[in-house]
């Protein structure tokens, strides 16, 4: 197919444009964004696939918003043998004409041209192949599939076979389409053949379940009469479990009545053991405290000899407590004087180094008083100079363009010479000059000049034009050499470098006295800097009036600072000796409170203890009146016995139970109901299961389940069989799919090397010699080969798969296009990811193609596409 001209009407903010197209070669079509270069293909395929009727979003998209118009589209087109105009418009008066010049006259319109361009595209054109050669705005340049019947019969050709014959497409295609009709497209089983099996499946299903019921019959008519013979056996068993039952239960009885009299027993028992352990208690308390009476008398007495032995141990500790406070008064003295000597040590230091400050900050206040008269009369003779640099600069070049012009006049000017052969007297330009025999005057005539031999000649000399404009010359650099002296106050050239030379130094004496300035002001001001002054001679003044006498100033600072480090030495050593004392004194201090809080708390024992001791001998005296020491020990023998009477007939009723095992007679009691409750329940289940088991078989009936089994039976044979038969031709043809699809496969590798070496021819174009491709079964770039690396498609840059993307379509479109086949390649502001050397070989690229293809490039950036160098350019209007 071949797009020859396109017309926009009406189309989204397109008016009226119309593109034509160069058939074999280069179209590029530039603009800027939203003149309608999207549109192009945009309208190209909306004007083959929708009716003019349609209201889909694509159609309703496309209407122009600025005016009330329906969107019109016009293409003239060649496909095949056909070449034919075709137009359409849609919303407003929506209408289709279709104009076919070859191969033989056509006019259609309506859904009639429509139709008929569809059959003649489904004839010539494959729509995979355009779909492929198409790059849209916007969307990632992927590297196509060429799967698609068109390429495979040109690479066919190429590789030697026939492109022409259809028959073996055709072949194909019913192989193909037999196939389907088993298989899905992936190689699964359709679902047709999953139905039949699934048929099959419920057959035998419903076949194996009649086969169940009625051997589910079978086994329920043995099971009623097996569970006839085992209900005698289970009455019999019945009544054993109730006999062995009642016998229990007499000797359950017998047991429960030894087992009363032996918790009596217990409960006497119990009594007698609680009076024995009272009274035995009471025994126990009345020992305890005649004990308790022993030790605390004991205790008093031990507390009132250590009381007698701390008593002259705390007197000692007082002594030194004392001793070490006083040491530590005089001490704290001692460090008070030494720390007032050294205060006025400091003070004395500080004294004579504010002497030093002072002295050294008039020093800096008389040297920026210096700088400060200094950059005075630096700026005076600033502002009185007009002479700078620049003006010298431009003085000096006024004055060599003078010398020049002057140098010039000259050599192009007249000259005048006039020497006198007598006495005589001549008139030149109005000056009258006495000249002697021999004697001669020379005038250089720049403009015209007049010689005048009274009473004899008059003679007028005329420079020529180039004299008179070098002259010209002349005074003009000259007025301009005299207006920048003018400028400067000088009177030449000298005048100007000495009046120069004093301004750089009247601006070194400045720059000079601000360094002087900032050195010695540094942070401050010239009033800081003096109120320092006065402030610190304020303070010197007023130390040396309130200073004592004695002892006297240092002589110096470094007096001053030795008397303080002597001082700072003293102040130390007294501090240390103070810091021991008040140590001391604390430890001391320490001891005396620690021996008092002692000595108070052995006191505070001691009379605890007496008080204890009367309390003891108190509580001893009121148990004894109440009951004596003897008549507590007596009872509590009575006590005992009669507790040895109650244990021993006890243990005798115990002895009693523990005969009968009343926990094993229970347990076997217990088993014996619960086989008794089995035994009955068994009976009646198996007598439940009889009467459920009987009705199921009157239900059932054997002879009708048997025919229904016999006509489901029939009916799954059927389906089997035909499942197998449909089987048996998918295999067949899946068969014959595959053999077929391994000799295509065979042939695409033999005519896959055509359409490598076309990529490979346009690609070294831009990659180089040494380029190499694979292809994969889908004629898509798999790999790329490049100085001796490979690389899969997926790891090269963005810019390089866009680049082979599109080699691979105008490999493409090149291999089919002879005869006017294939179609065109359109790229839509392709190679955005592409370097300006890339660029430029890919444009080379693309028009060694477009000699054997159509190529269309829209773009909105001209110079991207500028190294394409056979192409045609169409620019559209803003």
């Amino acid at each position: 197919m071949r797009l020859h001209r396109i017309r926009l009407q009406n189309y989204r903010g397109v008016g009226d444009c119309t593109v034509a197209f160069t058939t074999d070669g280069v179209t590029i079509i530039e603009g800027d964004n939203e003149v309608g270069k999207t549109c192009i293909p945009e309208a190209l395929d909306l004007i083959l696939s929708a009716l003019d009727s349609s209201q889909a979003r694509q159609v309703r998209d496309v209407r122009p918003v600025h005016r009330d118009a329906g969107p019109e589209v016009e293409a003239e087109i060649s496909s095949g043998s056909y070449r034919f105009v075709y137009s359409k418009r849609w919303q407003r008066q929506p209408q289709t004409r279709l104009d076919v010049a070859e191969p033989r006259q056509e006019q259609l319109t309506g859904r009639e041209a429509h139709a008929r361009v569809r059959e003649i595209l489904d004839e010539t054109l494959d729509s995979d192949l355009w779909e492929a050669l198409c790059i849209e705005q916007g969307a990632e340049v992927t590297l196509p599939r060429f799967d698609v019947p068109s390429l495979g019969r040109a690479l066919d050709a190429a590789a030697g076979g026939d492109s022409t014959s259809g028959g073996e497409d055709d072949l194909w295609e019913r192989i193909c389409a037999e196939r389907e009709r088993y298989w899905t497209a992936t190689g699964r089983v359709n679902a047709e053949r999953q139905a039949s099996a699934k048929e099959v499946e419920t057959a035998k299903r419903t076949l194996d379940e009649f086969k169940a019921r009625l051997d589910a019959i079978e086994a329920d008519t043995t099971e009623v009469e097996r569970l006839a013979v085992d209900e005698a056996r289970l009455v019999a068993a019945l009544d054993d479990c109730e006999r062995r039952e009642s016998e229990l239960r007499e000797q359950w009885d017998s047991t429960e009545r030894l087992r009363e009299q032996v918790e009596r027993l217990d409960s006497v028992n119990s009594a007698a053991l609680a009076e024995r352990d009272r009274i035995a208690g009471d025994h126990g308390r009345r020992d305890d405290l005649k004990k308790e009476q022993a030790e605390r008398r004991d205790a008093l007495a031990g507390l009132e000899a250590a009381v007698d032995q701390a008593n002259p141990i705390l007197s000692a500790v007082v002594g030194r407590s004392e001793e070490a406070a006083a040491a530590l008064e005089e001490a704290r003295a001692a460090l008070r004087t030494a720390e007032g000597q050294q205060r006025m040590a400091a003070a004395d230091r500080d004294h004579e180094q504010r002497l030093i400050d002072v002295g050294l900050f008039k020093e800096r206040a008389a040297r920026v008083s210096a700088a400060q008269e200094t950059l005075s009369s630096a700026e005076v003779r600033l502002q009185l100079s007009s002479v700078d640099d620049d003006l010298v600069d431009r003085i000096e070049e006024a004055h060599l363009a003078v010398v020049r012009a002057e140098a010039t006049a000259e050599r192009a000017a007249a000259v005048v010479e006039v020497t006198a052969l007598s006495d005589t007297t001549v008139q030149l330009d109005g000056v009258r000059t006495a000249l002697g025999a021999g004697v001669g005057i020379e005038r250089v005539v720049d403009d015209e000049s007049l010689l005048v031999l009274p009473d004899v000649v008059e003679v007028r000399v005329r420079a020529g034009t180039d004299a008179k404009g070098l002259a010209a010359e002349l005074t003009d650099a000259r007025q301009e050499f005299d207006r920048l002296c003018a400028l400067g106050g000088v009177g030449d050239l000298a005048d100007a470098r000495e009046a120069a030379e004093d301004r750089r130094a009247a601006e070194q004496d400045r720059r000079q006295a601000v360094t002087v300035i900032e050195e010695n002001l540094k942070d401050l001001s010239a009033e800081d800097l003096q109120r320092k002054i006065r402030g610190l001679s304020r303070g010197i003044d007023s130390y040396a009036a309130e200073r004592p006498a004695e002892p006297p100033l240092p002589g110096s600072v470094s007096d001053a600072k030795r008397i303080v480090q002597e001082a700072d030495r003293m102040v130390a050593a007294r501090r240390e000796h103070h810091e021991m004392c008040e140590t001391a004194a604390g430890n001391a201090a320490d001891a005396r409170r620690k021996a008092e809080i002692e000595g108070a708390d052995l006191k505070g024992r001691v009379q605890n203890a007496r008080t204890a001791v009367e309390d003891t001998d108190r509580r001893l005296a009121a148990a004894r009146q109440e009951r004596s020491d003897a008549d507590l020990a007596g009872a509590l023998a009575a006590a005992q016995q009669r507790a040895e009477t109650a244990r021993a007939a006890l243990e005798g009723a115990m002895g009693e139970l523990r005969i009968a095992d009343p926990d094993s007679l229970e347990a076997r009691l217990r088993n014996e109901r619960a086989a008794v409750g089995r035994a009955n329940d068994e009976l009646q289940s198996n007598r439940n299961r009889q009467r459920e088991l009987r009705f199921s078989l009157e239900r059932e009936g054997e002879q009708g389940l048997d025919a229904d089994r016999t006509e489901v039976e029939s009916r799954y044979h059927h389906l089997q069989s035909t499942h197998e038969r449909v089987e048996a031709r998918a295999q067949a043809a899946a068969l014959l799919y595959d053999t077929f699809a391994a000799r295509r496969q065979e042939a695409r590798r033999r005519y896959v090397a055509p359409f490598e070496e076309r990529i490979e021819q346009f690609g070294r174009i831009v990659f180089g010699p040494t380029l190499e491709v694979e292809l994969d079964d889908d004629l898509r770039v798999v790999r790329r080969t490049l100085d001796g690396v490979t690389l899969d498609v997926e790891q090269l840059s963005v810019g390089a798969r866009e680049q082979l993307g599109v080699l691979t379509r105008l490999a493409c479109a090149v291999i089919v296009s002879p005869g006017g086949g294939g179609a065109p390649v359109v790229l839509d502001d392709a190679l955005g990811w592409s370097d300006p050397s890339r660029l430029a070989r890919m444009g080379a690229a693309i028009a060694a193609a477009g000699r054997e293809c159509q190529v269309i490039v829209l773009t909105c950036t001209p110079g991207r596409y500028s190294h394409v160098g056979n192409a045609r350019v169409v620019t559209l209007p803003n």
